[in-house]
């Protein structure tokens, strides 16, 4: 797999203010718990230190995202936070404004909105046992080949998020220990999420 935490789409980036969003603060509450809970971040135990994990919501035509390098913040603030104006998955190319550029893994939020209009929220998170036990959850997974950040991993999300019902949460098998929530509001997202991570652990704590 390739080295975490690196862009690999062409980002034509607008610095502007603060980006208003009546869900920005529900997105803010989101990220943060998943962060409090080692979901998202930055370890220096893991993946070389670099952040992991980001959180999004539709706005319209755009999509309000976390601004890139904020893994290692506990709680965001308003400026960190980006607005995606436009994308074109095949040429591999952002466009976004606000305070500070958005994720390394913008493309594959991109992919969800554009695949099935329902979805208003994604998840991006690190487990690597959810990731690890995702077939004995029934969880769909990308193709091992397909790269975090690039056209390929953003079209295998695609395929798999726009049929199946909501919400949907699928395993990055090219991006160690990372999958993907999305869903319709952000406490379904949520919910799916972190109820598969409880029911992983608690099998796991049989087992052991």
């Amino acid at each position: 797999m390739a080295p975490e935490g690196v862009s690999k789409f062409a980002l034509t980036w607008q610095a502007g203010p603060v980006v208003d969003s009546p869900d920005r603060a529900a997105l803010g509450h989101w990220r943060d718990r998943l962060h409090a809970q080692g979901l998202i971040g930055a370890d220096p135990a893991r993946y070389d230190g670099i952040g992991f994990g980001n959180v999004s919501c539709r706005c319209g035509d755009a999509f309000l995202i976390t601004a890139t390098q904020t893994g290692h913040l506990a709680t965001l603030a308003p400026e960190h936070f980006c607005l995606v104006t436009h994308w074109d998955i095949a040429q591999n190319r952002l466009a976004a404004e606000g305070p500070h550029p958005p994720s390394s893994e913008t493309l594959s939020h991109a992919a969800c909105y554009v695949a099935n209009p329902e979805i208003r929220w994604v998840f991006h998170i690190h487990d690597p046992l959810l990731w690890q036990q995702h077939a004995a959850l029934g969880l769909p997974a990308t193709p091992r080949d397909a790269e975090y950040g690039t056209p390929a991993m953003a079209l295998a999300l695609s395929r798999l998020v726009s049929s199946e019902p909501l919400p949907r949460l699928i395993q990055m098998a090219g991006h160690e220990d990372g999958l993907i929530a999305a869903g319709r509001d952000a406490e379904e997202t949520g919910t799916r999420l972190l109820q598969a991570i409880s029911q992983v652990q608690a099998s796991s704590a049989l087992r052991r």
